[in-house]
């Protein structure tokens, strides 16, 4: 065989390969598209009765920062926040100067109040004693 013909046969190995691993990954890619899509339809037609089972292995704790951010960050929701037993309502846009009774630099811990479907209804934070 001459060299011209071996080069030949190497270019046309070569792009036979190239073009089955190109079709290989969009079958790939088709099937994982698939796989997505029927996955968001089958969470969608369960209309939230998708529950949660993370559990964490400790105690969380949050910042005063931290506990702050949040309750601004969940004004306009529909869940209510409480900070050491009192509920915090703020609306920054109508009241700007609303006080929260948050230190900066304490620690807080969490409790969450869900319903039976696991929507968050109440989130508490209540600020830890420094010993």
């Amino acid at each position: 065989m001459s060299r011209n013909t071996q080069h030949l046969m190497l270019f046309c190995t070569a792009v036979v390969l190239f073009v089955t691993a190109c079709l290989y990954g969009q079958w790939n890619i088709r099937i994982l598209t698939n796989a997505l899509n029927d996955r968001v339809e089958t969470n969608a037609t369960m209309e939230g009765r998708v529950h949660t089972t993370l559990q964490t292995s400790g105690i969380v704790r949050y910042t005063g920062a931290e506990v702050l951010h949040t309750v601004r960050q969940m004004t306009g929701s529909g869940v209510q926040v409480e900070v050491n037993g009192y509920g915090s309502v703020i609306d920054p846009p109508v009241n700007p100067s609303a006080m929260i009774p948050v230190e900066l630099y304490g620690n807080y811990r969490t409790e969450y109040k869900r319903s039976a479907s696991g929507e968050l209804l109440k989130l508490s934070f209540w600020k830890e004693v420094e010993r």
